[in-house]
């Protein structure tokens, strides 16, 4: 008789782990689960590995990041593909909350603008090459000491906006602030994980900043630390 017990006791432990084992599969969520904007996003929704980027465009350390991402774009798919990572873009007003720069907050309504109409890369690119050749490259908003940015043309971010192929739809957006309380969410939302900006959390790895000096090499080596080689 206590064999028999001892068996059912075996068999129920046994159901118990594939229990478990189901319960863990079905519940964790996949990188497409996790992505709070598909319009931001580069690389495969089925990924396995889900690499986040928490920014905001008026962060100069968070462009350089970017800047040498995009020079090496192809490459930078590439890696993507052969690692089978989704890479997420989060941008925020970070500097508007921290010190109130109304660049900041201006240039990220305008780009979750552009969001809306599946544009976000075009005007992402777009601001990165205008702010790196208007400003950055001149030591103007290029670091913390350096001196800042500032009487940025009213229309700035709508004619990087309309040279992105974006039109009456995109101005009526951003004229009536109609991304505002997404934004506001998001950045909330970003503030909860992100320690400073640029912040990544690629996988299990997390960092925060990257510096004016680096390329392509500290890049790769950030996304690397991801998938933990």
């Amino acid at each position: 008789m206590s064999k028999i017990w001892r068996s059912i006791a075996i068999i129920g432990v046994v159901i118990a782990l594939f229990a478990v084992i189901i319960l863990n599969s079905s519940t964790k969520q996949s990188a497409a689960d996790q992505v709070w904007n598909q319009a931001a996003t580069v690389g495969d929704l089925e990924s396995k590995n889900f690499y986040v980027m928490y920014t905001d465009l008026m962060c100069p350390y968070c462009d350089y990041f970017s800047r040498a991402v995009m020079d090496n774009q192809a490459e930078f798919e590439q890696y993507l593909a052969d690692n089978n990572i989704l890479f997420e873009v989060r941008l925020t007003d970070y500097l508007y909350e921290a010190n109130g720069s109304q660049y900041s907050r201006d240039a990220a309504e305008a780009a979750y603008c552009a969001m809306r109409e599946d544009k976000f890369w075009d005007f992402y690119h777009g601001a990165l090459t205008a702010l790196d050749q208007d400003y950055h490259s001149k030591g103007i908003g290029d670091s913390k000491t350096s001196p800042a940015i500032k009487n940025l043309p009213a229309d700035y971010w709508l004619n990087i906006g309309h040279k992105a192929g974006l039109g009456d739809q995109f101005d009526q957006c951003v004229a009536a602030h109609e991304t505002a309380d997404e934004l506001d969410k998001n950045t909330e939302r970003a503030l909860q994980t992100a320690n400073g900006m640029p912040y990544f959390k690629f996988n299990r790895f997390s960092t925060a900043g990257f510096d004016s000096s680096w390329g392509w090499d500290y890049v790769k080596m950030y996304l690397d630390a991801g998938l933990g080689k």
